[in-house]
């Protein structure tokens, strides 16, 4: 799962916000991993508590780190195509790692993610709420 910058601080609230518990639970039996990177917009997004519990799903397995050296040819390629989002570091992420299963708020981004042109093979699926749930499944993701 890709967690989009609109909901990390959802996703990392203490207490838990009932939207990120179904995918805590998800990520803690072992079935889910969440892809990130630290590099480029993401540098800014990714700060303080927020990289701290990042840091702990990394060190529990839960979470992987996707270098911008395997996304860039990915968001060279987006950034030539017509986008609703000012996302374009988040579908190179998809596409670079194969993860298909977005957690964002982002009306724009959503329509990007589910668009065939810049999401594809398999295409993308958005988690937006606790109610998504049924998403959080191993078919939902390729293993990064």
């Amino acid at each position: 799962m890709i967690i989009d910058a609109s909901r990390l601080g959802t996703f990392f609230a203490e207490p838990m916000s009932p939207d990120a518990a179904p995918i805590y639970r998800w990520l803690n039996r072992g079935r889910g991993t969440v892809v990130y990177s630290t590099e480029g917009k993401f540098r800014t997004e990714i700060v303080g508590n927020v990289r701290r519990k990042l840091a702990d799903l990394v060190r529990d397995g839960r979470a992987k780190r996707v270098l911008m050296a395997r996304m860039a040819q990915h968001l060279n390629a987006i950034e030539t195509l017509p986008m609703q989002s000012n996302d374009p570091h988040v579908l190179a992420l998809a596409r670079a790692s194969g993860v298909r299963l977005l957690y964002t708020g982002d009306g724009n981004l959503v329509t990007d993610f589910k668009n065939a042109q810049l999401i594809n093979h398999p295409r993308g699926k958005v988690y937006t709420r606790a109610a998504n749930a049924g998403l959080l499944t191993n078919d939902a993701c390729r293993d990064p």
